[in-house]
């Protein structure tokens, strides 16, 4: 396990993750307390710092300390979103049991009781491989009634979305829309989003439901989930749960179909 997590500390700051995909994972497996009580763990994943590989360190061992397998989930849930490149494992053998199907992950930290019998998400053909296990976490997530976790990973979702989108139709020429190189992080939220209005004329011919209130129904999703992802006390009620909803599966449906009629 020492090995482990310090290597996949190294491979962590190699790759695209950022402080979005830590709270995620550490929402969906339940140690968002550990994290947060890590002095600059997650800020230093938000601006790429220096600390970055250490505070992970330490992050993921107070995880293990705990308990092994959430440490492994963990672990194994990014890995898996980074889509590693083949000769990963030359650089980084401890890697290998991440890769290990046979094993049975480390599951969210709750009772497999279902609450919901209907999906957050409920879209069919989903493409790739990382859109539909995120699809897949999502609705797993509500089902469980973990509301916060189920809004973090949405918006995750839609930002993956606008960023795919944006890298598609303008490539590296206009890299500066949906990532900074300097920094090595992709842009926030809030500004895919500004960007994405910004050229809207070139993709509204790929959505019939891009119309003009489609920025502001996408924007005040993310202030509320920004505001209940980060609130002290979650107590989101299902009301608010089932505006969410509608939300949700409106700006995914639509922004999966710019993105497969690109």
């Amino acid at each position: 396990m020492q090995a482990l997590i310090g290597q996949f500390s190294r491979f962590a700051v190699e790759n695209d993750l950022n402080r979005n995909d830590w709270e995620s994972a550490a929402m969906e497996f339940g140690v968002h307390n550990i994290a947060s009580n890590i002095d600059r763990f997650y800020r230093s994943w938000k601006w790429g710092d220096e600390d970055r590989q250490a505070n992970t360190n330490q992050f993921l061992r107070k995880v293990a300390k705990e308990n092994q397998d959430i440490a492994l989930g963990i672990m194994r849930r990014l890995y898996t979103m980074t889509d590693p490149e083949p000769d990963t494992l030359q650089q980084y053998p401890a890697l290998e049991v991440l890769n290990d199907d046979d094993r049975e992950p480390a599951g969210i930290s709750a009772p497999q009781i279902s609450i919901h019998s209907e999906c957050f998400l409920d879209i069919d053909n989903v493409p790739g491989t990382f859109y539909p296990n995120l699809v897949d976490d999502i609705n797993r997530c509500y089902s469980l009634a973990i509301y916060d976790a189920t809004l973090i990973l949405t918006r995750k979702l839609l930002e993956n979305l606008l960023i795919d989108i944006l890298r598609e139709q303008y490539g590296t020429q206009e890299i500066d829309l949906y990532y900074l190189p300097d920094n090595k992080r992709f842009e926030n939220f809030s500004t895919l989003i500004n960007n994405f209005e910004d050229y809207f004329d070139d993709f509204q011919h790929l959505s019939g439901g891009l119309d003009d209130d489609f920025i502001d129904e996408l924007d005040a999703f993310r202030q509320d989930a920004n505001a209940e992802a980060h609130s002290i006390e979650t107590n989101i009620t299902e009301s608010e749960m089932a505006e969410y909803r509608v939300q949700a599966q409106h700006a995914s449906q639509v922004l999966f179909r710019v993105r497969q009629n690109q």
